[in-house]
């Protein structure tokens, strides 16, 4: 009889584990979902897959002032071609589809970004074209765009610029002003989650 009391007082505790059932369906507030959720086309926050024997590199976009990092196609395996394939995705900004999924650049148009020095394992890049008038948040982004890309590439631990050959002070990710090499860490901050 005691083991029949317990076996219908585990049964009755189980039962009440469970998930409740309704009758109708119970509204979600959408602003409670993760953002892949509520927009599945938008790309996810890390790079995107490589294509099968297609060297790539990496490029940052902007999504809600956080970085987004993304790969692109490289023509070869060289340094020069993957530093090439940075800059000039990076200079071509975000595709319409990574546009329409509400990725954007922080780097002005029209500005061009040149290796002018290479040593060891830190790279000058010479700014030409517009690099001014922007917000101080907007700079930060543009800087940490650039640096997380560049220090993305096996061969780059740290990154400077320079303007008409004079060194450009840098906004780090904590708004201060540096002329001392960028690296990937000075950025960190600014990746998207």
């Amino acid at each position: 009889m005691k083991a029949i009391a317990v076996a219908i007082a585990a049964a009755l505790v189980l039962a009440g584990c469970g998930v409740p059932v309704q009758d109708d369906p119970a509204p979600i507030d959408p602003g409670s979902l993760p953002s892949r959720l509520r927009n599945p086309t938008m790309p996810t926050t890390g790079p995107t897959p490589a294509t099968s024997g297609q060297a790539t590199v990496q490029v940052n976009f902007v999504r809600r002032d956080r970085l987004v990092a993304l790969n692109r196609e490289a023509a070869s395996t060289t340094s020069t071609e993957l530093m090439n394939a940075v800059l000039q995705g990076l200079q071509d900004g975000p595709t319409a589809t990574e546009q329409a999924a509400g990725l954007t650049s922080a780097l002005q148009p029209g500005l061009t970004l040149s290796v002018i020095h290479v040593q060891a394992k830190s790279v000058v890049l010479e700014l030409s074209g517009e690099t001014g008038g922007r917000s101080a948040t907007e700079n930060v982004l543009a800087v940490g765009q650039i640096v997380l890309s560049v220090t993305a590439l096996p061969a780059v631990d740290e990154v400077t610029f320079s303007h008409n050959g004079v060194p450009v002070e840098a906004l780090l990710a904590d708004g201060a002003l540096t002329t001392k090499p960028l690296t990937a860490k000075d950025y960190e901050a600014l990746r998207a989650q």
